[in-house]
C-alpha cells in the first residue's frame, strides 16, 4: 500500500482506564525499542483527503446514537512495517466491522485494504529478535478493552505529526 504524507483518519480512542492499561505497556515498550511518541489508538478507517463537514457532522451522529464497543485482545505481534512494527493484535469482530464499516460510508469512501485491526505500541524499524524478547517480558494481555471515542486525526507523515482535529465520545450508556 502506497502511504500518503498527508491525510486524515479516523481512530478509535479507549477508555479512561483502558488507555491508561495500554499506556504504561506501550511505555514499557518504547523505554527498550525508543520509536516515535503517539497517542495510543486502534485506526478505523483512512486514509481521507480530507474530512467535510458533513462528515464531521455524520461521525459526531453516529457517535451520540451508538454505545462504547468492547474489542478482545489478540495477543502481541509484529512485522517489518514501520507503522506496524510492534502492536496488540486485535480480534475481528462484527462489532468493530460495523463500527470501520460505518466510518468509511459516513466518509463517502469504500474500505480497498485488508483490515488488519491492532494496537501500535511503537513505530519503526527494530530487529526481530528485539521485537521477539520484549513479547516475553510484557504483561499478559486483558481479555477485552472498551473502545469509547471516535478522533478524527491529521497526520503527516514527513514530520511524524499527528493531530486530533475532533474526538467525539459514544453515547454514555453502559458497555453492550
Amino acid at each position: 500500500m502506497t502511504r500518503l504524507k498527508k491525510d486524515f483518519w479516523v481512530w478509535g480512542e479507549f477508555s479512561s482506564i483502558d488507555t491508561e492499561y495500554l499506556n504504561q505497556i506501550q511505555n514499557k515498550v518504547q523505554r527498550e525499542l525508543r520509536g516515535p511518541e503517539f497517542k495510543i489508538h486502534l485506526t478505523l478507517a483512512g486514509p481521507f483527503n480530507e474530512i467535510n463537514p458533513s462528515s464531521i457532522d455524520g461521525i459526531r451522529t453516529y457517535c451520540s446514537q451508538n454505545f462504547p464497543i468492547e474489542v478482545k485482545l489478540f495477543k502481541y505481534d509484529y512485522q517489518e512495517k514501520f507503522f506496524q512494527s510492534f502492536f496488540i493484535a486485535v480480534s475481528q469482530s462484527k462489532e468493530l466491522n460495523d463500527l470501520r464499516n460505518a466510518m468509511f460510508k459516513i466518509n463517502h469512501h469504500k474500505p480497498s485494504h485488508p483490515y488488519l485491526p491492532h494496537i501500535s505500541l511503537a513505530y519503526g524499524n527494530y530487529e526481530k529478535k528485539a521485537k521477539e524478547n520484549l513479547i516475553t517480558s510484557l504483561p499478559q494481555l486483558k481479555n477485552s478493552i472498551a473502545i469509547d471515542k471516535v478522533s478524527i486525526v491529521d497526520i503527516d507523515e514527513d514530520i511524524k505529526l499527528w493531530k486530533a482535529s475532533e474526538c467525539f465520545s459514544f453515547s454514555s450508556a453502559s458497555l453492550v
